[in-house]
């Protein structure tokens, strides 16, 4: 229904261009489903592809208290699926010796998170392969870029909010803001932060030594993993768990 939304919104708007849709479920996706999609793009001339599939914790956790759905979860969503993706387009793209991958990456990314161990873990592999993929295909016309923000107002940030766009700021920029500063960037450098306030803010935690960052976020993290809300929440989880195990 969305994309069916998302391409009606978009023929609406550029007419003289064909727009197709094709639905996927990247939490099942894997090599066989990358081949499906390889084959039905074949005649496409795929020129810019985005990875922008991924997933969080509900609420700040130590591993351990991550459901393995959860965890099974942030490696398919935030790993799999970028790497899938970007290997069903690639072929065409070296034939063509042209085209452009952008991969959605965090800020999460560029230090180490406590109680966000698996998602930070997650993008800074999203970086790593980026930055690889960018050496290895550049010389063949293809280029590769990862970008990270920090926090964008989504219902990803603000899971409980009916309405991501309110909490919008000046350092949380809607997805609209966002995505003109991110298509003004693409083509440019490898490793990019677009948004003004996110570059800033990774510049200047970057200047940090880990001794003094880990624990302050450890701390930081901690609060919000003892939220009244959020302690209840994983009494129920944990009972959950427990009773899945005692089945």
């Amino acid at each position: 229904e969305k994309l069916a939304l998302v391409k009606a919104e978009l023929s609406a708007k550029h007419p003289n261009v064909a727009v197709q849709t094709e639905a996927i479920d990247f939490s099942r996706f894997s090599s066989g489903e990358a081949k499906k999609l390889r084959e039905k793009i074949a005649d496409l001339d795929v020129g810019v592809l985005i990875n922008n599939v991924g997933v969080s914790y509900e609420f700040c956790q130590w591993f351990h208290e991550l459901s393995d759905a959860e965890v099974q979860a942030l490696i398919s969503l935030n790993v799999e699926s970028t790497t899938w993706m970007t290997r069903a387009v690639l072929p065409g793209m070296i034939e063509r010796k042209s085209g452009a991958v952008v991969n959605m990456s965090s800020a999460a990314a560029r230090a180490p998170l406590p109680l966000l161990a698996q998602y930070s873990a997650s993008k800074g592999y999203i970086e790593n392969f980026t930055k690889s993929l960018a050496a290895e295909y550049g010389p063949k016309g293809i280029s590769f870029q990862c970008q990270s923000p920090l926090w964008v107002a989504t219902a990803m940030t603000f899971p409980g909010s009916s309405d991501p766009k309110k909490r919008a700021s000046l350092t949380t920029p809607t997805a609209a803001t966002y995505a003109r500063f991110a298509v003004a960037r693409i083509g440019f450098d490898v490793m990019v932060s677009p948004y003004w306030a996110h570059e800033l803010y990774i510049w200047l935690q970057q200047r940090l030594p880990d001794a003094v960052k880990i624990p302050f976020i450890l701390g930081m993290h901690k609060k919000v993993r003892f939220h009244k809300k959020n302690t209840a929440k994983m009494e129920e989880k944990l009972k959950q768990m427990a009773d899945k195990k005692g089945l």
